[in-house]
This record gives C-alpha cells, structure tokens and sequence, in this order.
C-alpha cells in the first residue's frame, strides 16, 4: 500500500512538472517572469503526507477549467433522469 501511494505522489509531481517547464521555457526567452503559486494536497489515506505543487496563475486556471469540463462531460454522460421528462 505504502509504495502504491509512493508511486502516485512521484507520477502526480511528474505530471505537474512537465508543464511548469515548458513554460519556465518561454518565460526565459520572452524575459518575463511569472509568479509561482505553490498549494499542498494531503495525500490521500494519510494526514501527514503532503505533495506540494508550484503553478503560474495562469496553468492552474487552465486546470481548472479542464476539470470544470471533465466534470460536466461526466455527469451529462451518466444517462439519469432529467427535468421535465414524463418518462
């Protein structure tokens, strides 16, 4: 169980580098400079175990907005009843 919740917690920091470095990319070449937001999630089946993740305002908006849509794309994909149907 421990090394499942290790493995999540390194592919979680992974996957939310990877932008973080394109992006540091064209902030360097541009010569702008965003500020980083960095917020901790408890990982889950612990309180003690935190992952800290660094984002522009910009990609976390940009996550945001893509589970906004993940979320409306599942619940209209459920098929239950609806308002104003008889049936």
């Amino acid at each position: 169980m421990r090394n499942l919740l290790i493995a999540l917690g390194l592919s979680v920091a992974a996957l939310s580098t990877a932008p973080a470095l394109g992006q540091g990319q064209s902030n360097q070449a541009s010569g702008k400079t965003e500020k980083k937001i960095c917020k901790s999630f408890l990982n889950t089946g612990s309180r003690l175990n935190k992952t800290k993740v660094c984002k522009t305002e910009a990609e976390w908006t940009e996550d945001r907005d893509e589970n906004a849509k993940a979320l409306r794309e599942k619940r209209g994909s459920q098929g239950g009843p609806q308002l104003g149907n008889d049936g």
